[in-house]
């Protein structure tokens, strides 16, 4: 069943998050060089030295999601099933909703004009981080593929 991207479920996608992402309760910098702490939660409230509880992480984790759909959803013009919503939302918090928006452009054209495997496909090319491919990104690009054509 398709829906609106705002009346999609949360709790699924910080769930699918959650398996990618990790939880670390003391602030590091990630492959980027970002400060990052609890489930991928970057800005400038992190930094070196600052820890937090898994609760602290959940509730941190759950406004990062509501912040990605409600920057993404401008873009997100057609209905979208909850494996499609779950896999656009865990990569827009991965990359940025604006990188995804801006240098996406055919994951974004396809998704809009209902042509789901070339959307499924595209997840495939987002591999790299500082110009090298990382396999947990390549792991994590096939399940959103995968989660997306669910």
């Amino acid at each position: 069943m398709k829906r609106d991207f705002l009346d999609c479920d949360l709790k699924s996608a910080c769930d699918f998050i959650k398996q990618y992402e990790g939880l670390e309760l003391a602030a590091y910098r990630c492959p980027a060089g970002v400060w990052t702490i609890g489930y991928g939660h970057t800005g400038k409230d992190v930094g070196e030295g600052l820890t937090i509880t898994s609760e602290e992480a959940d509730d941190l984790l759950l406004e990062d999601v509501k912040s990605v759909v409600a920057r993404l959803s401008p873009y997100v013009r057609v209905p979208v099933t909850a494996g499609q919503f779950v896999a656009i939302v865990s990569l827009a918090f991965n990359v940025g909703v604006s990188y995804l928006v801006n240098r996406c452009p055919k994951l974004m054209r396809a998704l809009n004009a209902g042509d789901e495997e070339e959307c499924a496909r595209q997840f495939l090319d987002i591999t790299k981080s500082n110009g090298r491919v990382l396999p947990g990104l390549v792991r994590r690009r096939k399940a959103e593929s995968e989660r997306f054509l669910s």
